[in-house]
């Protein structure tokens, strides 16, 4: 692959990568910033990536790991115009609750995912986020269902010992 290929790999592919990384990230001008990267990584890496849509799993795999280490390196200041919404600040009008809510999911998911290598949070987000089979996830990330399987397993696990660490209990 040259500059041209991953150009046109960009113009076909890029829309994918995008939704991906909005998805995880909740920000346009983060998601974009870490689209742009995933593609400077292709550039790094385009005489081993072959052309056509087989890219697409390693683009994905590099901006879930991208978006994902964004997320886990993200300062607590980061949060702060969050938890003036939630507790009832700048305007909130009513949003307090709802805002406490997603922040309170937000942190859990972070303490979870600093738990978690990179394979085990990609898996978890392929299966939790993306709703994808155990077959699905082995396909994209090239490990076998037993591997998906265990890994899954270990998050739920971690998961649930969180959950009643907060004092939630079964969810």
């Amino acid at each position: 692959m040259d500059r041209d290929d991953i150009a046109r790999l960009y113009r076909e592919l890029g829309p994918l990568v995008h939704r991906r990384c909005l998805r995880l990230l909740r920000h346009p001008e983060n998601a974009r910033d870490a689209t742009q990267e995933v593609f400077v990584r292709a550039l790094r890496h385009a005489p081993e990536l072959m052309w056509d849509r087989g890219c697409l799993p390693w683009l994905y795999r590099v901006a879930t790991n991208l978006c994902l280490n964004r997320l886990r390196d993200r300062r607590p200041e980061d949060s702060e115009g969050l938890e003036r919404l939630a507790a009832g600040g700048e305007g909130a009008g009513g949003a307090g609750p709802a805002a406490e809510d997603w922040l309170s999911a937000r942190r859990a998911v972070l303490g979870l995912l600093g738990q978690l290598d990179d394979d085990a949070a990609q898996i978890a987000v392929h299966a939790w986020m993306d709703e994808m089979t155990q077959e699905e996830i082995a396909g994209v990330m090239g490990l076998s269902r037993k591997t998906i399987g265990k890994k899954l397993a270990r998050v739920e696990e971690l998961a649930r010992r969180w959950r009643e660490a907060q004092g939630g209990g079964e969810a």
